[in-house]
């Protein structure tokens, strides 16, 4: 196989069959715009793995926020019922790397982006579960249509004998017409309270047990493995406490709606919040009244700072940082004994760091750091 690497316009591109694209090419780039005018398919690492895979045990997770808890807890339920698990995807390893030792008796559990999703044409989930839908990615896809249209790729090709997990809320307001082959199966139908003491259930152990259940696994088993979870590396993952502050880094949220899952999890005015980052949407001045009611205060980061200062004008004090050693520093200096400092930048990571894994390391280095000094003093 011929390989031609630091080149995108190279005549041998326009002489292939097909071509496996990298999400981070976006459709509206020279390349892809020429790809698609000289009329060769265009398919993603998933697509093209869906094609060679000896399984039919798919359990595809996406939505706008929640993706890699569901897809580690739906992995860890499945193993712990005896089933050997594939997990793969956007969370970690590519499925086209782990076809070759995949099974019939298989279950591959992945977790997809809109990004992913955008070029797939045949790929069938067994189980095709859309957790959330919420404005996302609008720096990649050209619109919110694009980038639901990207979403219900995992729906179109399912047949009768496959499940589309799905918020009712969801299609009611951004795919009333999407037609359905698969049995649908809605997360919020049981959401609404039944009276007073009713029992209100995480959405992502509703998610968990329904999935199992549909192959045979009880509800023991997945209450077990909820209670061993302690999260995920860089999901409200609780870093250190100095001085009776509480540092937590949740580099994993890169859009406002899940920075709105985090502040709930905090007392009202004990949070002092560190955001910013590339926005991938403009959708924040929605969170405004829930900053003015669990936020003391905020410390703004990256290209997006101006942005959220405006939308978020009002609802509590907002400071502004060159870096985060410097964020990280002042957020310390406005919070007290109990607060959290809740580093959630509810943003894209590129604009300062690798990735949102590389930003909460950083954000975890800076924070032993300050430790360090203040056990110094």
């Amino acid at each position: 196989i011929a390989v031609e690497i630091g080149s995108s316009q190279s005549a041998r591109l326009w002489d292939c069959d097909w071509i496996l694209i990298s999400p981070g090419i976006k459709p509206s780039s020279p390349v892809y715009l020429e790809t698609k005018k000289r009329g060769i398919p265009v398919y993603s690492e998933i697509e093209v793995a869906s094609r060679y895979c000896a399984s039919p045990n798919i359990l595809a997770v996406t939505g706008s926020a929640g993706k890699t808890t569901v897809t580690t807890l739906l992995s860890r339920v499945f193993a712990r019922a005896g089933r050997r698990v594939i997990t793969c995807g956007n969370i970690g390893a590519p499925w086209i790397g782990e076809v070759d030792g995949i099974g019939p008796d298989d279950f591959v559990v992945m977790e997809l982006s809109s990004f992913q999703l955008y070029h797939c044409d045949r790929f069938k989930p067994k189980v095709g579960i859309l957790l959330n839908i919420s404005p996302n990615h609008l720096d990649w896809h050209c619109d919110m249509a694009d980038y639901v249209a990207a979403k219900l790729n995992l729906f179109r090709r399912q047949g009768a004998g496959d499940y589309a997990v799905l918020r009712g809320e969801d299609e009611k307001r951004f795919f009333p017409e999407f037609r359905f082959c698969a049995k649908k199966i809605y997360l919020d139908q049981n959401e609404a309270s039944s009276g007073a003491g009713a029992v209100t259930v995480n959405p992502n152990e509703r998610v968990v047990g329904c999935v199992s259940g549909l192959f045979g696994i009880g509800p023991d088993i997945s209450r077990e493995v909820f209670s061993e979870f302690t999260g995920i590396e860089h999901r409200l993952e609780k870093a250190e406490t100095i001085e009776g502050v509480t540092f937590v880094n949740d580099s994993k949220c890169t859009t406002p709606l899940s920075l709105a899952w985090g502040l709930e999890k905090y007392p009202d005015k004990k949070i002092v919040l560190i955001a910013g980052g590339r926005a991938k949407s403009k959708d924040f001045q929605g969170l405004k009244s829930l900053l003015e009611k669990k936020v003391k205060h905020a410390v703004l980061i990256g290209e997006a700072r101006a942005y959220l200062r405006e939308a978020w004008d009002g609802a509590c004090p907002l400071g502004e940082a060159g870096d985060l050693s410097e964020a990280v520093r002042q957020a310390f200096r406005a919070a007290s004994a109990g607060d959290a400092v809740l580093f959630s930048p509810a943003c894209a990571s590129f604009d300062m760091f690798k990735n949102y894994e590389d930003r909460g390391r950083i954000f975890k280095e800076t924070v032993r750091l300050l430790g360090t000094e203040i056990g110094v003093r």
